[in-house]
């Protein structure tokens, strides 16, 4: 959903279908009881997106769009 990464166009068919999920917001910051849900609270990332969004400023969790705006600025 960020970068549009393939594992199996990369390392072949065995690896299709990989890929992490990101909660959009961080578990830590929900302070009460909650359901995930699928559609609205995740979002589909491969690991190195995933590791830059944790990574953000100040150990502040990027957004999606902040991410997306860093990578096609930086391409």
């Amino acid at each position: 959903q960020i970068c549009g990464f393939d594992f199996a166009k990369t390392y072949g068919k065995e690896f299709e279908g990989k890929i992490h999920v990101h909660h959009r917001v961080p578990l830590h910051e929900i302070k009460t009881e909650y359901v995930v849900d699928p559609i609205k609270d995740l979002i589909p990332v491969c690991p190195n997106c995933h590791a830059m969004l944790h990574r953000g400023h100040n150990g502040i969790t990027l957004t999606i769009d902040e991410l997306k705006t860093i990578l096609h600025k930086n391409k």
